[in-house]
């Protein structure tokens, strides 16, 4: 005897909801099995379809995937006639109107779920995450911090949508602890967030990916920060490590920003310098942030001494002699392994009033070329890569300048190379 499909409801305050849950009560045709608020809760019941509202911020690409894994449906009630909208691209398995009855939602749940797999019997668990295949990028983790105001943030978010324009599956994680900035500077909800992710980590790796909102095609994935500064005080390194670590199986880099706060690095700031490829620090072009971002970097070395540190100075000078003299003042704290410098650009703050990336420009271009040398140092064997020429394994490459200007920078590239 065949059995009615279960369902899993996302509970919201819109009518249909309520709706649908009565119906099927009062008439059958399907089970409601479970209500669902938090997104990791879906990720370990067993259902056959997954129904939510097209405004739902867990409905992103990752937590639909890792649905797919354990062969569960995902409909979303919507405004199917509006065109592309949050749920679209998502890989959702349908979409209907919010005008759709309670009689027909449950024949668009039995359409999704053919009579032979409502035969019984509890489905397997889902399937170990493959790593992914990401070009020439291997799996790694880059954390992006400095002092307070330099401005570390925006340059996380330009170093993960450049790795997503070249084809990776980059994802930004918002681990600053005390000033979280990624939700207000992308006008995101802070639910799920960091906390969430850490919750859901507790569950298995697997449910992590419902915690991050997917933003489409040309942007990178997104774990916002914890929503509270108090929430954030309580989260400990081995629980950060474990949201890098589930992450890092599906995601390659993992861009963390980290805390810059008056300590200089957080604790659990520690977990994901443990795991990164490379760090990079960002500082400000004036005497005082150059003091601090060496202090932060001497911070670096105290948690992660064999951590290879890029430092971006932003909002750079464009003489030659000032140039220099910041170079010099990195070379005689030690420990660097190159320099870019990011020249001021009012395309920044055009962006973030749009909640956008920065698309062009001096910051744009100067953002790619620090990308291009994290990509060759994270690449195992390759230039610059642990194993190959100027690797970070034990040894300290010399510190070169590079952007716009900046001296002795290769002219031919723009780069630089160990």
């Amino acid at each position: 005897m065949t059995r009615e499909p279960e369902v899993a409801l996302v509970l919201s305050a819109e009518e249909w909801v309520d709706e649908f849950h009565r119906y099927c009560v009062d008439h059958g045709g399907a089970r409601v099995r479970s209500l669902v608020l938090d997104p990791a809760v879906a990720l370990d019941e067993d259902f056959d379809v997954l129904i939510a509202g097209a405004r739902w911020p867990a409905l992103t690409r990752p937590f639909v995937d890792a649905l797919h894994r354990r062969d569960q449906r995902v409909l979303v009630v919507g405004d199917a006639g509006a065109g592309p909208g949050p749920a679209h691209g998502l890989g959702v398995d349908g979409i209907v109107g919010p005008a759709t009855t309670p009689a027909e939602l449950v024949d668009a749940v039995r359409a999704l779920v053919p009579a032979p797999e409502r035969s019984g019997g509890r489905r397997g668990s889902a399937p170990a995450p493959v790593v992914p295949t990401t070009g020439s990028v291997a799996p790694a983790v880059v954390t992006v911090g400095g002092p307070r105001g330099a401005g570390s943030t925006e340059v996380a978010l330009a170093l993960a949508g450049w790795f997503t324009a070249g084809g990776t599956r980059a994802v930004l994680v918002d681990a600053d602890l005390e000033a979280p900035a990624v939700a207000v500077r992308l006008g995101l909800p802070v639910e799920p967030n960091l906390c969430t992710a850490v919750d859901a980590a507790a569950s298995g790796p697997d449910t992590v990916p419902g915690a991050l909102f997917d933003l489409g095609d040309g942007w990178p994935v997104v774990l916002v920060g914890a929503p509270r500064r108090k929430a954030a005080m309580v989260l400990t390194a081995a629980e950060l490590g474990a949201v890098l670590g589930a992450l890092a199986a599906w995601y390659a880099p993992v861009l963390v920003d980290v805390s810059s706060g008056p300590d200089g690095v957080g604790a659990p700031a520690s977990a994901a310098l443990a795991r990164a490829g490379a760090v990079v620090a960002v500082g400000a072009a004036t005497p005082v942030g150059v003091v601090r971002l060496v202090e932060w970097i001497d911070a670096v070395r105290a948690l992660a001494p064999g951590a290879t540190v890029h430092v971006v100075v932003n909002r750079a000078p464009a003489g030659r002699a000032r140039r220099a003299e910041i170079v010099g003042a990195l070379q005689r704290g030690g420990g660097v392994a190159g320099c870019t410098f990011v020249p001021a650009d009012p395309r920044v703050d055009d962006a973030a009033w749009a909640a956008g990336l920065v698309g062009r420009g001096p910051f744009a271009r100067a953002t790619e070329q620090l990308g291009a040398t994290l990509r060759d140092r994270l690449v195992p064997g390759g230039p610059g890569g642990p194993g190959g020429p100027g690797g970070s394994g034990g040894s300290r490459t010399p510190l070169v300048a590079v952007g716009p200007g900046a001296p002795g920078a290769p002219r031919e590239t723009g780069g630089w190379r160990g």
